[in-house]
């Protein structure tokens, strides 16, 4: 048998290598992307103790600086960092980042440009467009097996042979030591990599998530549909003010709390806000949904809407993101993935090193 998953094992290595290092090792530096964002994207702040800017007016700025955005809703981010104001244009979507006391715009970002959304796509799909993310998805799942079958090889057949299989021999010779690294780095990464490699597999495969999702859920539920309630007298209605309203008084109370609100366009529309989690944690995001004419709390249970209501597979769903991106475990979280990112960026190079010495 570990003859068999021998040949297996290089096999794959050998006709996914190279792709595999491109997808780890843009997907270790991509870990980082709230801070590197922070960074290149100027987000910080100096925190005052005054009152944050109203919505519309970071609309209204947002208007002269471009004309042709669709303004589609804020996100604060506490008084250390700029408020983050998503618009959409034809073709493209950006975030202007403002000063949240003054409403100053300090960076009007396109987010299908720059070199994070170049490391995104390469992560996603090799700047290959959709052939390039069908390719990602089945180097992807060939990376499973690959990983897998390198568990079982490495597990040794006699008992006193394993200790030596769990400590890198730095003072061995190049070959020896390259073996080492493959050998043991691998195995230690191997049990985080399967968890991030199958996130990505969930991802890639509608059928797989339709077997997570039949398996997790006995029964369809029945969810309500948010909505305004048009049948009010809206003849003084006015979303911009009801809008300022719900985001000043939440503000007010919580001014380092993260919340996204977002503008109705449609009559039917609910105002939402968003609580993102202090980690990021996609499972753990709340939605409130507010009536854009009565700024009433749409009470009901909905698909979106809060997290300890969700069911089990929308909860599965928000986990894969959390793992994939370190999120699960907040900034140790991200640095595991990272090292375990690098670590298997590594594995098809110092593989590629035993198979080519052996010959």
């Amino acid at each position: 048998m570990k003859k068999i998953l021998h040949k297996v094992h290089l096999y794959l290595g050998l006709a996914i290598g190279c792709i595999f290092f491109i997808i780890a090792f843009s997907g270790a530096i991509y870990t980082w992307e709230p801070e590197i964002a922070t960074i290149i994207y100027k987000q910080k702040v100096k925190p005052k103790n005054t009152s944050f800017v109203k919505v519309s007016t970071l609309k209204a700025n947002m208007v002269k600086e471009l004309p042709n955005g669709d303004f589609r809703g804020v996100l604060f981010q506490g008084r250390a960092k700029t408020a983050n104001v998503l618009l959409y244009v034809p073709g493209t979507y950006y975030y202007a980042y403002m000063d949240p006391y003054s409403g100053q715009l300090i960076h009007l970002q396109d987010m299908k440009k720059g070199w994070l959304n170049i490391l995104k796509m390469l992560h996603r799909n090799l700047l290959l467009g959709d052939v390039g993310k069908q390719i990602v998805h089945w180097v992807t799942l060939l990376a499973l097996i690959m990983v897998l079958s390198g568990i079982v090889l490495w597990w040794p057949n006699k008992k006193f042979k394993r200790k030596n299989h769990f400590t890198i021999k730095w003072a061995s010779r190049s070959v020896k030591l390259n073996y080492d690294l493959h050998n043991v780095l691998g195995f230690y990464a191997s049990w985080i990599g399967v968890l991030v490699i199958l996130t990505g597999v969930f991802w890639g495969f509608k059928s797989f998530r339709n077997v997570i999702k039949s398996t997790v859920t006995k029964k369809e539920i029945a969810y309500a549909l948010p909505k305004s309630d048009t049948t009010v007298n809206f003849g003084t209605h006015n979303i911009q003010i009801m809008v300022d309203s719900l985001a000043n008084n939440f503000l007010s109370n919580k001014p380092d709390t993260f919340m996204r609100i977002s503008f109705p366009h449609k009559a039917t529309d609910p105002i939402v806000m968003t609580m993102p989690d202090v980690l990021n944690r996609v499972h753990r995001t709340n939605n409130y949904y507010f009536d854009q004419y009565t700024g009433k709390l749409i009470q009901g249970k909905f698909e979106n809407g809060l997290y300890n209501e969700s069911s089990a597979f929308k909860t599965i769903n928000g986990l894969t993101y959390d793992i994939h991106l370190g999120n699960l475990g907040g900034f140790f979280g991200r640095l595991i993935v990272c090292l375990t990112s690098l670590v298997m960026a590594s594995l098809p190079i110092t593989g590629f090193i035993i198979w080519f010495s052996k010959r």
